[in-house]
């Protein structure tokens, strides 16, 4: 089986990114472009083709719906990442990283949740990571990079009979926006602590507020501006772009008969508790 994939590349724009322009316009059902996506191409002409626009109930495929509630869920159940970014220019000793992509894994954590403050200040399904000042990731967004983060349920306990190629990852791309000092008071600090530092107990010695931190840092957001999902084998998972606004619009608990990313699963997990 041979894999086609097309990857957006981050650029060097400060705020907006950058994508070549697709060849084609056909959508699905979520006004979404999946025609570049990622796709399972079959060895056999006879094998089934699938199309991103097919009815889901007729192939067995999570719906849309389903599937933006499975990628925040992943967000959410993940705490480390590949935070990936692109060197502006020339870096002592290396001076052919100009414009060179480098990715790098780090901590992350998915705090706009159950604390409506740090909601509406992080921004739902936009990860909060913290900072270092002296990291190569952080250096590049000052000088301004777009940023990635990839994210996977491969670390998961898994069957060993599992194909790792079977299971979901996700690419979340835009912006890294350092969160407002004047926003910041004592109580909004503290939660934040508490979030970052219950994924990640040790990060306590490089916290922003510590005068005798390791590192200098600060608190930042990566503002999802695109998603491209990988749910796993063409033939059983979507795969292609997300829809941003449904992506923020997801919350941990459905309202009004709608589901949150709470009540699903992703593979290998125990099925929720009713």
């Amino acid at each position: 089986m041979r894999l086609s994939t097309f990857l957006p590349l981050l650029s060097l724009s400060g705020s907006a990114l950058s994508y070549p322009s697709r060849a084609y316009s056909e959508k699905n059902g979520h006004g979404i472009d999946n025609t570049q996506a990622p796709i399972f191409i079959p060895d056999s002409p006879d094998a089934l083709a699938i199309d991103n626009n097919d009815d889901p109930s007729l192939l067995g495929l999570p719906s849309w719906r389903t599937t933006h509630l499975l990628a925040r869920r992943l967000l959410a159940l993940s705490t480390t990442g590949v935070l990936s970014t692109v060197y502006a220019g020339p870096q002592p000793r290396h001076p052919s990283l100009a414009g060179v992509p480098i990715g790098l894994p780090d901590y992350i954590a998915d705090c706009a949740n159950s604390d409506p403050h740090l909601t509406t200040l992080i921004g739902p399904g936009n990860p909060l990571i913290l900072a270092l000042n002296i990291g190569t990731t952080f250096r590049n967004t000052k000088a301004g990079s777009n940023i990635s983060l990839a994210l996977d349920w491969w670390n998961q306990k898994q069957d060993a009979k599992v194909s790792l190629a079977s299971l979901p990852r996700v690419s979340l791309l835009g912006t890294l926006e350092r969160l407002p000092e004047d926003e910041l008071d004592a109580s909004t600090r503290l939660a934040l602590e508490e979030c970052f530092l219950k994924s990640h107990p040790d990060a306590k010695y490089w916290l922003p507020d510590d005068k005798g931190a390791a590192h200098s840092g600060y608190w930042a957001r990566l503002v999802v501006q695109e998603a491209l999902w990988i749910g796993g084998f063409g033939d059983r998972a979507r795969i292609g772009w997300l829809d941003v606004e449904e992506w923020s619009a997801v919350r941990e608990h459905g309202e009004d008969g709608e589901e949150g990313w709470a009540d699903v699963r992703l593979p290998g997990e125990c099925p929720r508790k009713l």
